[in-house]
């Protein structure tokens, strides 16, 4: 039976704007917390460095399933645009 819980969004997250290697433009890293107009800020950043790149989002562990399927959806729109979303989840120890 599929859940009406909302899905929740980590706080804190860690981001890398990897552009394609052809690019000239330099690797993007962030540390943030996770609101929506720092979310629309960091697709917006990914989206203007093109087709090929790679937007690697790490969420801090432990984070749930629906956590990290809720950043998955918050950057799904980047897919039809040829960008790749990662969601990874990182350690505690830093």
């Amino acid at each position: 039976m599929p859940t009406t819980e909302p899905l929740r969004l980590p706080s804190f997250v860690r981001v890398r704007v990897i552009p394609p290697p052809d690019a000239r433009a330099s690797v993007l890293e962030r540390v943030t917390w996770l609101t929506p107009y720092e979310a629309e800020t960091i697709g917006e950043d990914a989206r203007r460095a093109g087709p090929g790149t790679q937007l690697e989002v790490t969420v801090p562990g432990p984070t749930t399933a629906p956590g990290i399927e809720a950043v998955r959806l918050l950057f799904a729109w980047l897919r039809p645009k040829g960008i790749e979303v990662v969601v990874l989840v990182g350690d505690d120890e830093g």
